[in-house]
């Protein structure tokens, strides 16, 4: 297999930390998929221009009319991050695409280990993308994401 180089990240993580992981698991053994919200709000950390403070909440739910799903829950993750000087882009865009994959990645971790010895066996939260076109002129309303997925438990 060629050798590819590797080019290092213009952002940084600073922390990531978890300020609520409350999942429960439904009881019996006959399950649907559930919903999957996600929430993202990006700032930028005060008197820093290079730092951003990314808030993730991903909420495991039930579908209003189906049986539950295997798990369900909410889950509050934190991220500070950092743009190296030398990015020429538009650093708030990177956060929000990246910083945000960064923690959600982290909160499929922690799922995936909490629910491995759960009744329902391991959850892994599915792939989801923050991407957005550069060219689109960002409003307000924005800063907050909210994407729906089905969720199922793997056995």
């Amino acid at each position: 297999m060629p050798k590819t180089p590797l080019n290092p990240s213009p952002i940084s993580v600073l922390s990531q930390d978890f300020w609520e992981v409350n999942l429960q698991a439904s009881t019996g053994h006959d399950h649907d998929f559930g919903d999957l919200d996600i929430k993202r709000q990006v700032t930028p950390v005060k008197d820093n221009p290079l730092q951003w403070c990314v808030y993730l909440q991903i909420k495991l739910t039930a579908v209003e009319g189906q049986k539950p799903p295997p798990y369900s829950g909410c889950i509050l993750a934190r991220g500070i991050y950092e743009v190296h000087k030398q990015y020429a882009h538009d650093p708030g865009r990177l956060v929000r695409i990246t910083g945000a994959s960064m923690l959600y990645g982290a909160a499929r971790e922690m799922i995936t280990s909490v629910t491995a010895r759960g009744p329902h066996g391991m959850l892994t939260l599915p792939s989801v993308s923050f991407y957005e076109e550069s060219s689109k002129p960002r409003k307000k309303a924005a800063k907050k994401t909210a994407k729906k997925q089905k969720v199922r438990a793997k056995r």
